[in-house]
């Protein structure tokens, strides 16, 4: 009985034990997949980037020398011209406009008014002229006499005082009559129709040679005189003005090197930091946000063949290179986890993800610089989900690796 007794007790605490094992089996914490990488070494830069437009660096706007009807421009956007060589417009003299019945008989009365102003004009020079050959001829005589001893010194100091009025009214009446006769002439002059004849032809050359950029006068019209015809530009001169954040634009230096990408052509287009403006300028974002934003000027280099379809006004995408790193500990972007207001990572060890601090250095779309926390070769957690917690069993999914 008492065998049978035991024998009954180790089966029980058999099947207990082996309950118990099953229960801690099903309530285990099992391993969470992830997808892992490794941590290399390589070449990486620090780099801003933003958009902006292709544009002329030097653009040449020719404007209308005169005042003028401007015949039709023949030339488009894209036409090649030579300085001093190709004719960009033609302006001939402006016609009069015709008058109608009541402004010809205003400007007919004018030109009566004007006449008869001339005549007075005339008339007046002629009074005025013999008063001086009378005041002359007087002073003769005083001088005669003077010489004899028959006339006083106050008697020749006025006649010589008459003589110079005299001939002094006579100069203004002379100035006057030029006058009278120049208003005399204004006056025709509004009487003359469109088939008044004016000076010849104006021809206008381009400034410089290149490629015409904007027409920004293209049919026949009358122009004043300074009004901006159209604007030639040489596309072997191009640059991007790329329009960075301000706060990336402090951090850029002329002379930089940077590189165009995304403007539609294949690879990229080296290219130079030339300016950095120091003007800023508010751009609301498709957002809705006021962004503070600085105009970058990246001079193209390089043979010119390879952007001859890039021209101005296109958009394009520009990068600025801060700092190169030629062999730099690098982690995939996607690894890079916030923890305690800085960065960290999920490292995989024994099996475990331990959530290692970083010190990061230059980032791109692609992978980061680590300075601090990680070694070469060892892996990492790549978008870890919310279930991946520091000391969490991990298991790496078959072809994760990379």
């Amino acid at each position: 009985m008492a065998r049978i007794r035991w024998a009954r007790w180790g089966l029980g605490g058999a099947a207990v034990a082996a309950f118990a094992m099953t229960l801690g089996l099903m309530f285990a914490p099992r391993p969470v997949p992830v997808d892992s990488a490794p941590v290399s070494t390589g070449p990486i830069a620090e780099s801003v980037a933003d958009q902006g437009y292709a544009r002329v660096r030097e653009a040449y706007v020719v404007a209308a020398p005169a005042s003028g009807r401007l015949e039709r421009v023949p030339l488009k956007v894209g036409d090649r011209v030579s300085a001093g060589e190709t004719v960009v417009a033609r302006i001939r003299p402006a016609t009069a406009d015709p008058l109608d019945p009541r402004a010809r008989a205003q400007a007919e009365a004018a030109v009566a008014s004007a006449r008869a102003a001339v005549g007075a004009a005339v008339a007046q020079r002629d009074q005025l002229a013999a008063e001086a050959r009378r005041a002359e001829a007087d002073l003769q005589r005083t001088r005669t006499l003077a010489a004899s001893g028959y006339a006083s010194r106050q008697a020749l100091d006025s006649a010589e005082a008459d003589a110079r009025a005299t001939a002094a009214a006579v100069q203004a009446a002379t100035a006057q009559l030029a006058v009278a006769r120049s208003e005399l002439a204004v006056a025709r002059a509004a009487l003359m129709g469109p088939q008044a004849q004016g000076r010849e032809t104006v021809t206008v050359t381009s400034p410089a040679s290149g490629y015409v950029t904007r027409v920004m006068q293209e049919s026949e019209r009358t122009v004043a005189q300074g009004a901006p015809l159209l604007e030639v530009g040489d596309q072997t001169g191009l640059e991007a003005a790329i329009e960075f954040l301000t706060q990336d634009a402090v951090r850029v230096r002329e002379g930089m090197t940077a590189e165009i990408y995304d403007w539609g052509g294949p690879g990229t287009i080296p290219a130079l930091v030339r300016r950095v403006e120091p003007q800023g300028f508010t751009k609301i974002s498709a957002l809705g946000v006021e962004e503070q934003r600085v105009l970058v000027l990246l001079q193209f280099t390089g043979e010119p063949a390879k952007w001859t379809k890039l021209g101005p006004g296109y958009r394009v995408w520009g990068r600025v290179f801060l700092r190169r790193e030629a062999k730099a500990v690098k982690t995939p972007l996607g690894a890079l986890v916030r923890a305690d207001g800085g960065w960290a990572v999920f490292r995989i060890a024994d099996g475990r993800a331990r959530l290692t601090p970083v010190e990061i250095g230059a980032m791109t779309d692609r992978e980061a610089e680590v300075r601090k926390g990680l070694k070469a070769g060892e892996q990492v957690v790549v978008f870890p989900s919310d279930k991946v917690r520091d000391g969490a069993r991990v298991k790496i999914e078959t072809g994760a690796a990379r």
